[in-house]
């Protein structure tokens, strides 16, 4: 084969890629009037509880970042459709404009298009991952890479979210957006999971949260600092301990139906630990290694003798 690169305008738009001579085929590499940004969500977290920001609590979380993802898709065009995304997506609009007035930069004219594999009202972080998704677009657009600082001020000038735009796992606080620390390890742990059904609105469960974790607070800071210990020491299977005691801990204020069951058959399936979307319909069996073909099919059927159909991520990175 014989290609030579080459760069031409089709209808318009501006391409590159390779011509192959031989054929007379057309690789295209990138169309530079198509922009498109992506972000992971989660299947809950690996703890969520208190912690002790001057003198107030604040919400953290340790999010457990899966391989599930929102896509934001841009095409300049004179079709602008802003207002169908103003009414289908007010949170990703909100970004775009909060990011405007941080950049300084204009609205792009054209076509914004969203495709997203997490569900919203079950915890998987559906809207941040289309806010950083949109923000991450935005950046295309223009060139240039917006820091880890100022997508937490967008972030916190639309909605309480977790550190689905940071690269590896981190103790962040939702209700501030300030991240108190990442960790240096990145364990893949493996998810078997079930959607209890229904939706939570995250926004509806802030003060009771608090009411809770006040009545906890020795609890939770216990298992935060093994939690912290697990990752330093690159214990996984501490640690999904730790998601374990967090869903206990969870189920006096937003309980999950079958966390009973769960914790039942723990040891039966070889579980190293439990994990639930503390806001959302979420629970599930941790792994630190991926457990053989026959033991996943056994946890299948013991999801479906509870009305639910098992699924699998890997979380990490």
């Amino acid at each position: 084969m014989f290609f030579v690169f080459a760069v031409l305008r089709i209808r318009g738009f501006k391409v590159s890629g390779f011509v192959d001579f031989k054929t007379s085929s057309w690789v295209m590499l990138q169309n530079e009037k198509r922009f498109t940004g992506v972000c992971h969500g989660t299947v809950g977290e690996i703890i969520q509880g208190p912690f002790h920001i001057n003198r107030n609590i604040s919400i953290s979380v340790i999010s457990l970042h899966a391989r599930k993802f929102s896509w934001v898709h841009f095409m300049n065009s004179d079709c602008d459709n802003i207002e169908h995304v103003a009414k289908e997506k007010p949170r990703s609009m909100k970004a775009i404009d909060l990011y405007g007035a941080l950049h300084k930069t204009k609205r792009p004219k054209g076509e914004w298009g969203f495709y997203s594999e997490l569900v919203t009202g079950k915890g998987m972080s559906s809207s941040t991952a289309d806010i950083v998704a949109t923000i991450r677009c935005l950046d295309k657009i223009n060139g240039r890479v917006t820091d880890q600082k100022s997508v937490s001020k967008i972030l916190k000038g639309i909605e309480r979210s977790d550190s689905v735009f940071i690269n590896r796992y981190a103790l962040y606080l939702s209700d501030m957006q300030q991240t108190v620390r990442t960790f240096s390890s990145k364990p893949q742990l493996h998810c078997y999971y079930i959607d209890e059904g229904g939706r939570v609105e995250t926004e509806g469960t802030y003060e009771l949260l608090l009411m809770h974790y006040r009545k906890k607070l020795r609890e939770y800071s216990r298992n935060l600092d093994s939690a912290i210990s697990a990752f330093d020491n690159r214990d996984y299977r501490r640690l999904a301990e730790c998601a374990t005691q967090s869903a206990i801990l969870s189920q006096n204020v937003l309980p999950k139906k079958n966390l009973d069951s769960f914790l039942n058959y723990k040891e039966h399936f070889g579980a190293d630990g439990i994990f639930v979307a503390h806001t959302g319909t979420l629970i599930g069996y941790l792994y630190a290694r991926n457990p053989l073909e026959t033991m996943v099919a056994d946890v299948a059927a013991f999801a479906r003798s509870l009305g639910h159909q098992i699924q699998y991520t890997q979380a990490g990175f």
